[in-house]
């Protein structure tokens, strides 16, 4: 079932409004993630060399409970048909790099604040979900997905995008303001597209080692675009500027429903972590924040991040990219391609 919502029906002409309503909603200027400041770097660095030193002690714990997780791809059986297939993407994409890099923790985080912004999507996640009660298990699926269509192979690729449209299949319901929606609609699922590469994009940018470049940028959302293409988007963007586009079309249609507001009070301060990890979530959430487009900025009024708080969290990612070692969904791929 697919329901039409707004967007896709030819909108009514507009009566006039004042200048100052049309100067509001006039489109906003091409915006281009911002790079770290100086601050940030050089807590990067730190980082990065507290944690080459504390590999050998740290590496068992962290990776340990991250196994907990999910299984490792990397301990799975390769079959036949799947030796030297680079998947959708392969080692010579944008993607493979950008995927690798830790910056995908706080895109991850990103990407749901930007999304609770559409009233019909977060009504799917808050009924459906139950985002705050298992919010561990949502953010590993969610990170099974995203990994695994760019590190998977070919076949694991249209298998993950054929589990998300068929459990889309179930997302359907009427959201608090009457409205009907249903997660396999083509506008919502172009929202969910474009929330979340351009919260890894945003992420890159900000806390990559070695950041995308403009030209970067367009092709990494061109080569994404086929996962879009395989969960059910009609035309997503290919460059970041149609990606902007979109974002400019979904621009009338968001704002902070009850539910979006509890989902950003729950990452504003999760009650699941113990008291020793809040100070280390506060840098997460604070490089998430900054890397919102600043139409998300503006409608959930949050501060400005401090420098503290953005070299934290670039430290912390640092640390944990030098703990040692690839990723165990690109591990996967390259054991698959028999590359070393």
């Amino acid at each position: 079932m697919t329901v039409t919502t707004e967007a896709h029906r030819s909108p009514a002409p507009r009566r006039p409004i004042t200048d100052a309503a049309a100067r509001l909603m006039a489109p906003d200027p091409e915006w281009i993630p911002a790079t770290p400041s100086v601050a940030e770097l050089s807590a990067g660095i730190a980082g990065g060399l507290f944690g080459a030193l504390a590999a050998p002690v740290l590496a068992g714990p962290v990776f340990g409970a991250l196994s907990k997780m999910g299984p490792n791809p990397g301990s799975r059986p390769i079959e036949s048909t799947d030796h030297g297939d680079p998947g959708w993407f392969g080692p010579d994409s944008v993607a493979w790099r950008v995927h690798a890099d830790p910056s995908l923790l706080v895109a991850g985080i990103a990407a749901f604040t930007l999304q609770t912004l559409h009233p019909l999507a977060m009504a799917g996640v808050a009924e459906h979900s139950a985002f705050s009660d298992d919010f561990m298990g949502r953010t590993k699926r969610t990170g099974e997905f995203v990994q695994g269509v760019v590190y998977g192979s070919s076949k694991e690729a249209e298998r993950l995008c054929r589990m998300v449209r068929k459990v889309h299949t179930r997302v359907v319901g009427i959201a608090p303001d009457g409205r009907p929606y249903d997660a396999n609609d083509p506008e919502l699922l172009d929202w969910v597209h474009i929330a979340e590469y351009l919260a890894i994009a945003a992420a890159n940018r900000r806390f990559a080692v070695r950041p995308m470049d403009r030209g970067e940028l367009d092709r990494y959302i061109d080569e994404v675009a086929a996962v879009g293409l395989g969960t059910g988007v009609e035309a997503p963007p290919r460059s970041w500027s149609e990606l902007l586009g979109s974002l400019e079309r979904h621009r009338p249609n968001l704002a902070v429903s009850e539910y979006a507001a509890a989902g950003v009070a729950f990452l504003d301060d999760p009650p699941i972590l113990p008291a020793a990890a809040k100070p280390i979530w506060r840098s997460l959430w604070g490089g998430a924040v900054m890397c919102l487009p600043p139409v998300a900025r503006r409608l959930l009024r949050l501060p400005t991040p401090s420098t503290a708080e953005l070299a934290g969290c670039r430290a912390i990612l640092r640390t944990l990219d030098n703990l040692g070692g690839d990723g165990p969904d690109l591990t996967a791929a390259k054991k698959r391609l028999e590359r070393s």
